[in-house]
């Protein structure tokens, strides 16, 4: 959005400057404006078609250094300006303007420290070619630029914080700190139509933990509570990069695992199953620990598949694993038939 805005606005002042500039320069500066609006909407451009973290960062970068390039050329085709009111003066207070305009950007304090030297090396180069690196006014300019780049930091951090918070609330479960589940799915689903693109498997495994209204009705829901958290660290830590978990909802948790065969997916279950057998939670009360079962039901991509048919094949597996009397895993095939619902009650 801010390149857009920027380009276009960079665009618009073409006018004044063959207007209020006189020849050549008009028109050495106003191709080098027309310039910096293309980059300056092609990063707009590229940023809105495809963006990743790092991505981001090359087109801050880019878009730093194409403004700072045009104001140190800008600089030069005026013959270093030290008039100080007019419209010259304006190109004098380029930096000024890109120190404020990085305020929009909720950036880390390294990209923040990084583009600012850029803006403050321009400067200083500028000032340096021109013979006035030390005048009064520029002193003055310099210290109103400091103050301003604190207050441009300030705001970046905070914008950062809050976005992270904001983005937390929205997309982690709050006891647990996983994925929670609106944000797992959305992800899932982009995973599963790569895979399924490639022509690569694709499994769920659904997680059930046993008896958990037992857990809270003996021990509290404090107890319960570490219950769930302590399942999710340890699956966190038991996963590949590449997996996606989360809390499915209440003591429900699902893994998705792309470029994983059923078969894969079956002896990782089952291994799972015999870790989790091992784990001690710690109550709190009288140094009691107490120990937890798990169900897992499991489901392979085929073809037609969609995530919601998918994560249907593992619940009905699930179901069947606390039918076999839980602490076990099952595998749904497609075509499986369905337990019926009355069945399932009994079973709940």
């Amino acid at each position: 959005m801010l390149s857009s805005v920027w380009g276009i606005l960079v665009i618009l002042w073409l006018p004044f400057d063959l207007i209020l500039l006189t020849d050549p320069v008009n028109h050495q500066i106003a191709a080098s404006r027309l310039l910096l609006g293309g980059v300056l909407l092609m990063i707009a451009w590229e940023n809105h078609q495809y963006t990743t973290l790092k991505r981001a960062q090359w087109y801050m970068a880019l878009m730093v250094g194409s403004i700072n390039l045009f104001y140190l050329y800008t600089a030069w085709v005026l013959d270093f300006p030290t008039v100080y009111s007019g419209f010259v003066y304006g190109y004098t207070l380029l930096p000024i303007v890109h120190v404020a305009i990085l305020t929009i950007l909720p950036v880390t304090l390294k990209e923040s420290l990084c583009m600012l030297a850029v803006t403050a090396i321009t400067q200083l180069l500028v000032d340096y070619l021109a013979g006035h690196l030390l005048n009064p006014e520029n002193i003055a300019s310099y210290w109103l630029q400091n103050v301003l780049a604190l207050m441009v930091v300030w705001s970046q951090l905070s914008k950062l914080h809050m976005l992270m918070r904001l983005y937390r609330q929205a997309t982690l479960d709050p006891l647990t700190g996983v994925y929670n589940r609106r944000m797992l799915l959305q992800l899932a689903d982009k995973y599963l139509a790569s895979c399924a693109q490639k022509g690569q498997p694709f499994s769920v495994l659904l997680f059930d933990i046993d008896r958990f209204k037992r857990i809270n009705d003996s021990w509290g829901h404090g107890v319960g509570d570490k219950v769930l958290k302590e399942f999710a660290h340890f699956m966190q830590q038991h996963i590949r990069k590449s997996d996606l978990f989360g809390r499915f909802g209440g003591e429900e948790f699902i893994l998705f695992l792309p470029q994983c065969s059923s078969c894969d997916a079956e002896r990782m279950a089952v291994r799972m199953l015999s870790r989790i057998r091992a784990l001690e939670i710690e109550t709190g009360i009288d140094n009691t620990t107490i120990r937890f079962t798990t169900s897992i039901g499991i489901s392979n991509y085929a073809n037609g598949d969609s995530l919601s048919s998918l994560i249907d094949r593992a619940d009905r597996a699930l179901y069947d694993c606390k039918d076999a009397g839980r602490d076990c895993t099952r595998f749904h095939p497609v075509g499986y038939t369905p337990i019926s619902s009355e069945r399932r009650k009994a079973i709940a």
